[in-house]
């Protein structure tokens, strides 16, 4: 395994990621995740699985004009796993006023490879901040 190559597919995986949140396709997100993916959001319901991703966003992301960008800090890779520390900075439309609101977070991805693909194994960000 070249280790370089293989932070540089991890890297681009997150790209590709952060690119369907910010085009609004909620109908490919289930896609960057492994199968027993999981996504745990603070302060909001943990999603176990992939088949449950694609059903939770039911146009959230196209109504508040969701954008989202990660400063990738460290990625560190051990066999089939893959660890990365970012930072993600967020714009949305409040849904109540349609107001601009942008957020930081402290985001946490763990990478399983599967089947030759990187593929998201868990999702947790915390420590957001109100910009």
């Amino acid at each position: 395994m070249n280790y370089q190559k293989e932070k540089e597919a991890v890297s681009a995986v997150l790209g590709d990621f952060a690119q369907a949140l910010n085009t609004g396709q909620s109908i490919a997100i289930p896609e960057f995740f492994a199968q027993d993916g999981v996504f745990i959001p603070e302060g909001m319901k943990t999603i176990l699985g992939r088949d449950q991703l694609g059903k939770t966003d039911k146009g959230y992301l196209r109504r508040s004009d969701f954008k989202i960008s990660y400063t990738l800090k460290d990625i560190t890779i051990d066999g089939q796993y893959a660890f990365v520390e970012a930072l993600a900075t967020t714009t949305e439309k409040r849904v109540s006023d349609l107001k601009l609101e942008k957020k930081t977070s402290t985001d946490f991805f763990v990478l399983k490879f599967t089947e030759e693909h990187w593929k998201i194994y868990r999702y947790v960000f915390n420590n957001v901040r109100y910009a």
